[in-house]
């Protein structure tokens, strides 16, 4: 037979155990767009029951002894994280590719009369009216401010490319830091983690706050995350440890001589000096980092690689791009100056060619392809000075009696500087100043569309996959106030037990054996 009391403690229980649940409720509605947050929900089993033993024995079997919360289940769908984290280091790298190959369209600027192409044709153009009024101080002062153009637009792209390119280089510092910064906070939460997994709780909140680290973490870089049996994660990258337990390993950069960095294991940082152990795979040898996809890799491969790496890039972008601008500029710097020195100017007033440059070679190495012409290109001193040393004459023209020379006004040797548009370079490779450029806008051209392509294609996959994943985490606040009523009416059922119980007892204690008194 029971205890008088124990329904009593059936009541007890039973508002206990709804009141916690109205607590798990609230818990989710105020969590409700919390980022990372997971749906909790009560798991109620009921508590031991009570066995009756003996002859007399009045019940049937065992007397319940009511509920109990034994879990707070969180509600976490593995696959879909684990998709999502696969997927995440390819929408991080193609996002980053975007913006930057976006960066560099706008840079171009083509196809437009402010763009490259349209101001060397400008230059060609000015040329070709130069032919035609060979004497005229007017249409040679177009020449030369065309000139100017071209040497300022790509000395404008350069120093706009350099710039980026800088930029890229100290976001990858950043995040460097970044990934440091997470994976510390990994490390931190691993040991959280293990010491209430030990002591029998449930580190809902805890899991949470790492699941969306790991989030984060995966589409900086391309992560392998393995799951422990004590709750922890243990994060690898490129096969070597970046996070084992409570123990982070760091990342970090070394500059090459330009100041670009490239990205290693960091395996005696600042805060832990003294001895280094480094872990399997890793060698002292071996310290350069190999990534694969993620955020980070998407702005070493934007960037371009830095001197001493030992790890290649696939497309090596804003370096390409200042290479073709170099080789660009190269051409037209000689390729026009071999032909301007050939011709006279209107202040020679002798049998020989002026041999100006149009384009100043001072201080340049013309046999140096690696130079930065680019950067340096310029208009000549002389032509800068006075106009009439542009050399528009091929041939010299003499007085009919005399025969010395008296202008040099025939214009074909604007002719030729103006028909260089429409030659092969061999410079260039044997094409035309022109087609080359054009088909160095038309891959970054492609490039971007590949990109936006993929970039897009990887956020409609990743969204798909949010929405799977919050269709079991997300907190719905329809359903949570019907559990919110559900619950309330429990624990006011509970209570109303409890009253019913004390009545009873009541009844036996302050009335059973007074009747008829």
């Amino acid at each position: 037979m029971r205890s008088t009391f124990m329904g009593l403690e059936i009541g007890r229980r039973g508002v206990i155990t709804h009141q916690a649940s109205l607590d798990i409720t609230g818990h989710n509605v105020a969590n409700a767009n919390t980022p990372g947050y997971s749906r909790q929900v009560p798991v109620f089993r009921t508590t031991d029951p009570y066995a009756g033993l003996g002859m007399y024995n009045v019940t049937p079997g065992q007397f319940g002894t009511g509920v109990m919360i034994s879990d707070i289940a969180r509600m976490r769908d593995a696959f879909s994280d684990m998709q999502i984290r696969d997927e995440s280091p390819s929408f991080g790298y193609w996002t980053q590719m975007e913006t930057v190959l976006n960066t560099i369209e706008v840079i171009m600027n083509e196809p437009t009369d402010e763009g490259l192409r349209g101001v060397i044709d400008g230059l060609w153009e000015a040329w070709q009216t130069l032919v035609e009024s060979p004497e005229s101080d007017a249409v040679r002062a177009v020449v030369r401010e065309r000139g100017v153009a071209v040497a300022d637009t790509f000395n404008h792209m350069y120093l706009q490319l350099s710039n980026l390119r800088q930029d890229l280089n100290i976001q990858i510092k950043a995040k460097v830091e970044e990934v440091n910064s997470t994976a510390q906070q990994i490390a931190d939460l691993n040991q959280q983690i293990r010491t209430l997994n030990v002591s029998g709780q449930s580190p809902n909140d805890l899991n949470d706050r790492l699941d969306l680290l790991l989030d984060n973490l995966s589409g900086l870089i391309d992560a392998q995350i393995n799951f422990e049996a004590d709750g922890t994660v243990t994060v690898l990258l490129g096969g070597a440890p970046l996070v084992m337990g409570s123990r982070p390993v760091n990342m970090g950069v070394i500059p090459d001589t330009q100041g670009m960095y490239r990205v290693v294991w960091d395996l005696e940082p600042e805060s832990h000096p003294g001895t280094v152990v480094i872990p399997p795979p890793m060698t002292s040898s071996h310290m350069e980092i190999n990534l694969k996809s993620g955020e980070l890799m998407g702005l070493l491969e934007a960037r371009g690689v830095a001197e001493g790496s030992s790890l290649g890039s696939k497309t090596n972008m804003i370096p390409g791009v200042m290479d073709a601008l170099n080789e660009l500029a190269r051409a037209i710097v000689l390729e026009v100056n071999e032909i301007h020195r050939q011709g006279f100017s209107l202040n020679n007033t002798g049998d020989s060619a002026d041999g100006f440059n149009f384009f100043s070679e001072d201080g340049l190495d013309v046999t140096d392809l690696t130079l930065e012409w680019a950067k340096y290109i310029t208009m000549d001193a002389m032509i800068v000075a006075d106009v009439q040393n542009i050399a528009a004459a091929l041939n010299p023209t003499r007085d009919n009696i005399t025969g010395e020379p008296i202008n040099f006004g025939d214009g074909g040797n604007a002719l030729r500087l103006a028909q260089i548009k429409h030659s092969l370079s061999a410079a260039l490779g044997s094409v035309t100043i022109d087609d080359y450029w054009r088909s160095k806008v038309s891959s970054v051209g492609v490039m971007a569309g590949e990109s936006t392509r993929m970039a897009d294609n990887q956020a409609v996959l990743l969204n798909s996959l949010e929405a799977r994943r919050q269709s079991v985490s997300g907190v719905s606040l329809d359903e949570e106030m019907t559990n919110m009523i559900r619950f309330q009416h429990a624990y006011n059922a509970a209570a109303r037990y409890l009253t019913a119980i004390d009545e009873a007892i009541d009844m036996i204690v302050n009335r059973m054996g007074i009747v008829g008194r």
